[in-house]
Parts: C-alpha cells; sequence; structure tokens
C-alpha cells in the first residue's frame, strides 16, 4: 500500500450507486468495507484519512434502509485527478453482483 505521508490536495468524485438483490441484506457499515476493498483493487491514487490506523477516505451523502433497494450517494476522494469515466469502468469491475454505479454527479 502506498500511502503518502502528507496528502496535502484531494480530489473528489460523487457517485450513484444501485444496491439491488442480495445486496439489499447489507448493512451501511458493510457497505462501507466492501467499497473500500473494491477500491484498493482498482490500483486508484485513493486519499487515505490521517492518524494512528489510515482508513479510504468515503462518505455516504444519503442513507438507504436495510433490505431495501435503491440507490445510494456517495463521495469519493482520490490523491490525484482521475477521470470519472476511468472511476467507474475500473470501479463497476470490481464491485460484487448487486452493486452497480448508475453514474455520476457534479460536484459542489
Amino acid at each position: 500500500m502506498n500511502l503518502k505521508v502528507m496528502q496535502s490536495e484531494k480530489f473528489i468524485v460523487n457517485l450513484i450507486l444501485c444496491k439491488t438483490g442480495k445486496m439489499v441484506y447489507f448493512s451501511q457499515l458493510d457497505l462501507i468495507h466492501v467499497l473500500e476493498r473494491a477500491l484498493r483493487r482498482t490500483k486508484l491514487p485513493l486519499y487515505y484519512t490521517q492518524g494512528f490506523n489510515p482508513r479510504v477516505k468515503i462518505s455516504f451523502l444519503s442513507g438507504l434502509k436495510l433490505g431495501i433497494e435503491g440507490s445510494i450517494d456517495i463521495r469519493l476522494y482520490f490523491s490525484e485527478n482521475v477521470s470519472k469515466s476511468q472511476i467507474t469502468q475500473q470501479l463497476g469491475q470490481q464491485l460484487p453482483e448487486g452493486l452497480n454505479i448508475l453514474g455520476s454527479k457534479n460536484n459542489n
């Protein structure tokens, strides 16, 4: 894992994920772990939290109840500028069945 000691700039990408099938039984916390693992497998330049135990920085802009199909807005952070098409392509290949990328939103 290649962590930069001082990450000064972060690039934000907003995505819309669709949770269907057996993935509806995954809680929000489980989704964070699934996304974190999928993002690490993409080898994209991820932005990590600061502190003793750095983790991939992910924010959920909206939540979805357990057992409900629907879409979730997430915010991903990168240490370098990466195109949305590259992110959706590489991340889409790593996500499990039932979790799909519907599209991206404009960053505010």
